[in-house]
């Protein structure tokens, strides 16, 4: 049980790291479209890739010139380790703009030894067509546009063309592959220093780059080109030559991101399954990201007591069950896709002749935990495709558990944080589900409602899992009271 436990929703941040997605941003600045567009020089530029002093992979990028605009692609290889099981991933980004970098198409490949992941975007007028998914299971989406959206690294020549003080905050819409959302992102120019290269310092303006829960910070030389980049979990690129970034990296995995991942536990808890309540001291840089959740989960100080709830003593009629709670919890969305027809026949087949929400509920959540393999991995978790595919880790459960309940008309939504599995904590997903209060459920334990070790820290799908980078590493918990 453990061993896929703990592999968690790792796996999405990999792909999320590995892009150098950036972090959430909150306080708004001018918008950097105001700034004029610079013209690209075509580049091609190869980079090693790091985490923490390890070499694990290269990447390879480049900038040309096109009668409409511009091309841009970016190529990556990695090697790292879910559990001690190696896995080699493969990135690639291919990107056209019009002349004021505006985006025009966008091509996302993942391929993993779970999945070959793609997502394509293209603009057509006021909307932007997007199409994502596994090979051969695509799903296409629309989403309206009421302003031009960019890619950030087409929107770093405007602020160093402009010269702007330390300090200086600009905003700009900008596509997400791994969320299909156009999300605001925030560049701040940090300062300017000299970095050490092989032919001599090189003079570097340092950059902040804040998106959706993660930070990039990122140094260019004088032509905006980059020559290194820090991303979240201890990924770095540095610039290097073609023969030196395709040499040297380790192929047999060495970072393990699961155990880099753990969360540190004073105490011990014995049968965490069976926890009906726990109390645990919070300590680290991101102990106030814990949030209140009452009735289940209370934050006093840095103390967090998490309940288990009791089942609802009444029970809804599947029918009724979603009155008066907001729609968006029973319909389709980005990864629940809840309304496709294989999810729905066997939703229904599923919870039978089952006429009131808790009995339906429990079946569910009985069914996935039967019948969906356990084994960790690295991709894009998608309800259709987990429900094809009949394998994955918590991120698979936690979304087709949630597409079957909202097939049948029952409120769910995917929550994340971390949950205890043998020497700590580790991040973890699981689902709520409306049963006239929200009650957790986990399809990897097959519980109904979860114990209390199972930590929230956020509510959403697979997009928002992404903000969860930035606690990684900054949290430690210590046993205070178990019952």
């Amino acid at each position: 049980m453990r061993g896929y436990v703990i592999a968690g929703i790792v796996g999405t941040w990999v792909v999320m790291a590995a892009l150098l997605v950036q972090k959430q941003t909150r306080p708004a600045g001018p918008s950097l479209t105001t700034l004029p567009a610079t013209a690209f020089d075509e580049r091609d530029e190869w980079f090693g890739v790091y985490k923490a002093s390890s070499k694990i992979g290269y990447a390879h990028r480049t900038t040309a010139r096109t009668s409409e605009g511009y091309a841009f692609s970016e190529e990556s290889t990695m090697a790292v380790a879910m559990l001690g099981v190696p896995q080699t991933l493969r990135l690639s980004l291919t990107a056209e703009t019009d002349q004021a970098f505006a985006l025009r198409r966008l091509r996302f490949v993942l391929i993993s030894p779970a999945t070959v992941f793609t997502v394509t975007a293209e603009r057509e007028d006021q909307q932007l067509r997007v199409r994502y998914g596994p090979r051969g299971q695509e799903t296409t989406m629309t989403f309206p546009l009421t302003e031009p959206i960019y890619l950030p690294s087409t929107l770093r020549p405007r602020v160093l063309a402009a010269e702007l003080a330390p300090g200086t905050r600009y905003t700009a819409p900008s596509f997400n592959p791994l969320t299909l959302r156009n999300e605001p992102l925030t560049i701040i120019v940090e300062s300017r220093e000299l970095l050490p290269g092989a032919d001599g310092a090189i003079d570097a303006v340092r950059l902040i780059e804040e998106q959706q829960g993660i930070r990039t910070r990122t140094w260019l030389d004088t032509t905006g080109a980059v020559v290194r980049e820090e991303s979240a979990l201890g990924f770095t690129i540095e610039r290097e030559t073609r023969e030196r970034a395709l040499v040297g990296a380790n192929n047999q995995a060495t970072i393990d991101l699961v155990a880099a991942s753990r969360i540190p536990l004073v105490g011990t808890i014995d049968d965490p399954r069976q926890v009906e309540q726990l109390r645990l001291r919070v300590s680290g840089a991101a102990a106030a990201q814990v949030p209140p959740d009452p009735p289940r989960q209370r934050v006093e100080g840095s103390t967090v007591t998490v309940t288990r709830e009791d089942e609802p003593a009444a029970a809804l009629p599947i029918a009724t069950v979603s009155q008066g709670v907001d729609p968006v919890y029973v319909a389709p969305a980005p990864f629940i896709e809840s309304d496709d027809p294989m999810v729905l026949a066997r939703a229904r087949a599923i919870v039978g002749d089952a006429g009131d929400a808790v009995t339906a509920a429990r079946r569910l959540v009985a069914w996935v935990n039967e019948h969906i393999v356990k084994a960790p991995s690295v991709t894009v978790p998608s309800a259709r495709e987990v429900l094809s595919a009949a394998r994955g880790d918590c991120n698979e459960h936690a979304v087709l558990l949630t597409a079957l309940a909202r097939a049948v008309g029952i409120p769910a939504r995917v929550v994340a944080g971390t949950v205890y599995a043998g020497d700590g904590f580790y991040y973890h997903a699981w689902t709520e589900l409306w049963l006239g209060s929200w009650v957790s459920a986990d399809g990897v334990f097959g519980q109904l409602p979860t114990d209390a070790t199972h930590i929230k820290l956020i509510d959403g799908g697979p997009e928002r899992h992404l903000a969860l980078a930035s606690v990684i590493g900054q949290l430690a918990f210590a046993v205070e009271e178990e019952r």
